[in-house]
């Protein structure tokens, strides 16, 4: 990648949170002193502190103010937003971002605001000549990148189930039981699938059962809204795409009050090891599984995040809003994830 010293500036809004803080260790780790741009200057000098980041450039820019905002991010090549929640408070940073000129990523992982990036900033993104690549987590990234290698090894239109796998039975924290919440019934209601040449709704997956990696018996599954399903029809010749869960992760989610999360501690598990399974169906009845295996789900996102955010610095990727798997090469980027524990594998059947 381009040396540090030839990058622009890299600005992060939402630096004080716990997946804020790995974006931070990252980008020190990597010789980057960023713009920090937030609310609170307390709560940020704080953030920059614990990352031993003494010298990082504060900003202070409410997400309702967008002059505010825009002028934060004037100067920045590249806007990372940490938010959650970004159904409610995502679209203000994006905003500002492609005004102020600034390439833009963020940590979403909903498909109600990702289709709304693609429908409604992408054509405000290629006017402005920068690029927004939405919704780089453990999830998004990874089940976007395999499904482009993995329906290529098939006999198209394919058909591709996506699978999020807990491995350590660990807890989320207060900030992505928000999120959930504030799209409860999407959640609830499975949200959108592929098919047809389409998005759509319904609740029953067209498979209620799935045998994971490492398993002797299927897991029940439901539908569940993976973000995925918006992004891999772009680059991909499939006939339908599904996100499934196990229906005791469903079954938790469902019950989320707004009472039971305050009680919720801030912090996730320490140990949240995962699996990113896709299982790509080809209409001869052969499949092909790419599984992606991690070791935190919040420290990996933002790894990805900052990965992304250095290779958009560097200008790869063309101008407008595009999904990971066509803003970047595939096996090149989930290569560039093994240093930090994470590996990825193709299995043909």
């Amino acid at each position: 990648m381009t040396s540090t010293e030839a990058l622009p500036a890299i600005a992060v809004y939402g630096a004080t949170g716990h997946t804020g803080s790995y974006l931070l260790a990252e980008l020190r780790r990597r010789g980057i002193t960023p713009i920090l741009v937030g609310r609170n200057a307390d709560r940020i000098r704080a953030a920059a502190h614990a990352a031993d980041l003494p010298n990082a450039d504060i900003r202070v820019a409410d997400l309702h103010d967008h002059a505010a905002l825009v002028t934060a991010f004037t100067g920045a090549g590249v806007v990372i937003s940490s938010l959650p929640a970004y159904v409610e408070n995502g679209a203000a940073v994006l905003a500002a971002a492609i005004e102020a000129g600034a390439h833009y990523t963020d940590i979403s992982g909903e498909q109600l605001f990702l289709r709304r990036v693609f429908e409604e900033f992408g054509p405000r993104a290629a006017a402005a000549g920068v690029t927004v690549v939405s919704g780089i987590t453990d999830n998004n990234l990874s089940g976007d990148l395999l499904a482009h290698l993995t329906t290529r090894r098939v006999a198209g239109p394919a058909e591709v189930v996506l699978s999020h796998l807990s491995r350590s039975g660990g807890n989320g924290s207060k900030g992505s039981a928000k999120t959930v919440f504030a799209s409860l019934d999407w959640f609830r209601s499975g949200g959108w699938h592929f098919e047809g040449g389409e998005l759509r709704t319904g609740t029953t997956a067209r498979r209620d059962k799935m045998t994971f990696p490492g398993d002797a018996q299927p897991t029940p599954v439901a539908k569940f809204p993976q973000p995925p399903v918006v992004t891999i029809p772009r680059h991909s010749e499939v006939s339908s795409v599904e996100g499934v869960l196990a229906t005791s992760i469903l079954d938790l989610l469902s019950g989320f009050t707004a009472e039971l999360i305050e009680t919720l501690p801030d912090e996730p598990s320490s140990d949240l090891r995962y699996d990113l399974v896709v299982d790509t169906f080809g209409v001869d009845g052969r499949r092909v599984r790419g599984v992606v295996s991690g070791v935190d789900s919040y420290r990996d996102s933002a790894l990805m995040a900052v990965e992304t955010a250095f290779r958009l610095a560097a200008g790869v990727a063309a101008p407008g809003a595009l999904a990971p798997a066509e803003a970047f090469d595939a096996a090149d980027f989930l290569d560039a994830l093994a240093p930090f524990g994470i590996t990825w594998r193709i299995e043909e059947s």
